[in-house]
């Protein structure tokens, strides 16, 4: 069907202008001439090729598809009026939505806030967990289409979504139509559809949303399949409190994905700003000599844990002398911490930020003397005496360099930075400083084969980065990119 402005739809909707066009279809502006109301007009594209038993039986499980998804009545899912047929190819009537698409915001402003994305897949999880109650998994989620207008969030295509599928059965070359990057992966290797796919890909949706770009990507469609199947999606660095929730559903494996509910909660939580539990200490309550503590049910090995209050106990096991958020196997459940940020030791004290530049200072600065001492190759501990309180104020600087920025950057990016820097800056204090001190000397104490150097400035800048990476209250606690 190649429909124009004008044309009359099943006898009562008239087209009046294109407003979209994609992979499965084109979507107009229409005008319902029984109600007098204005509808969106989606004209699916049927495959080329197709025999008249196979274009028969696509219009039949479009059209079943269609009734399916008319049946679902929430603010959430747009509403599907009517489901004709014109010239051969079937047509979907639909409720019309002025506002913009999730994809069109995210290609005009980038990186949308935290809370606003968890306010938005919320409200999506919602219609999502109503669609799944029916038995209705959607398929190509994905953020265009998801619609924004006013406070409302509604998702769209319900009813298209298992095009895709039956196309790729129809078509001889079994090409797949859709968007890989918000495919799960079991959904490319041809399992069968189950509600915990939709959940990968409002993972994925809600990835681009924070983020402003997909989690995968790759030069062909090929390369992009492979990755989303092989590889683990890009570390997020502006996801902040949403980065393990988005983590835990764009796992792999469907069976170590949180549930529906478990993801509601935690985005919930996110959208009203509320605070992460602390750690408090609590008061180990005494049994009584008729009290039996009957273990908790454990939850099944990798199995995704949802966060609990802070006063929680642990699962299966009486409550602690001090709570803590728990853990799942695999997954460090935080959900206030910066992305990218360490979970190692440490992680969760708080260290104001000149107490971290304090600690930092003292770390690089006994890394250079233990460098330009203990090294065969240096000699800094033989710098005679009248010379020491200059070539002190000289590694105190370097070592303070190193110590004072505070940058929220992905751990392998803030490697790179801080050898290279310090290469620079090195350089720079022999051949400027140094000789500027003392009245045309190069000596810094290391010494000047460039094997040599370059280890010691790789063992220091790698050093450097540790204390940045390890030392509490070292990243900035600012939101990136609101």
């Amino acid at each position: 069907m190649e429909a124009v402005s004008g044309a009359l739809i099943g006898g009562r909707y008239q087209l009046v202008e294109l407003i979209g066009q994609g992979g499965m279809g084109r979507v107009w502006r229409g005008r319902d001439k029984a109600l007098e109301r204005d509808v969106a007009v989606k004209e699916v594209l049927l495959p080329q090729g197709l025999t008249s038993g196979e274009r028969d039986h696509f219009l039949q499980r479009v059209a079943r598809e269609a009734r399916a998804a008319a049946r679902l009545n929430h603010p959430g899912i747009i509403t599907v009026h009517d489901v004709v047929e014109h010239e051969g190819a079937p047509v979907i009537v639909m409720e019309l939505v002025t506002g913009t698409s999730l994809g069109a915001l995210i290609a005009q402003d980038g990186a949308l806030p935290v809370q606003r994305v968890a306010e938005i897949g919320a409200a999506m999880l919602k219609a999502l967990q109503l669609a799944h109650a029916a038995g209705i998994v959607h398929r190509d989620l994905k953020p265009d289409n998801v619609l924004l207008m006013g406070d409302r969030v509604i998702i769209t295509d319900f009813g298209i979504a298992h095009m895709a599928d039956a196309t790729t059965a129809l078509t001889r070359t079994g090409a797949v139509i859709g968007t890989p990057s918000y495919m799960s992966p079991e959904q490319l290797e041809g399992r069968p559809p189950a509600p915990s796919g939709d959940l990968w890909s409002l993972g994925a949706t809600l990835y681009s949303a924070v983020e402003g770009a997909p989690a995968f990507r790759g030069d062909t469609f090929s390369a992009l399949v492979i990755a989303v199947v092989t590889k683990e999606p890009r570390p997020p660095l502006r996801a902040g409190a949403l980065q393990p929730l988005l983590a835990a559903l764009m796992t792999k494996d469907p069976a170590h994905r949180p549930t529906a509910e478990q993801a509601l909660s935690v985005l919930d939580g996110v959208a009203r700003g509320a605070a992460p539990p602390s750690p408090t200490p609590i008061s180990t309550p005494t049994p009584t000599p008729t009290e039996v503590v009957t273990p908790a049910k454990p939850a099944p090995a990798g199995a995704w844990l949802p966060p609990q209050p802070s006063h929680a106990p642990s699962i299966g096991t009486r409550p602690p002398a001090q709570s803590f958020p728990p853990v799942g196997p695999g997954l460090h459940f935080q959900p206030t911490a910066a992305s990218g940020a360490p979970t190692g030791a440490g992680a969760g004290s708080q260290v104001s930020p000149f107490g971290a530049v304090a600690l930092r200072f003292i770390g690089c600065m006994a890394l250079l003397w233990a460098i330009g001492s203990m090294l065969p190759w240096n000699y800094l501990d033989t710098v005679p005496s009248e010379f020491l309180p200059t070539v002190l104020a000289i590694t105190g600087v370097f070592s303070l360099i190193n110590a004072v920025p505070r940058p929220r950057w992905h751990p392998a990016v803030a490697w790179l930075v801080f050898v290279v820097f310090d290469l620079a800056l090195y350089f720079v204090v022999k051949q400027v400083v140094v000789p500027a001190l003392f009245h045309g000397e190069t000596e810094t104490g290391l010494s000047e084969v460039p094997r040599d150097m370059v280890i010691n400035l790789l063992l220091y800048g790698t050093g450097a980065w540790l204390l940045w990476w390890k030392v509490p209250g070292s990243r900035s606690n600012r939101v990136a990119v609101q």
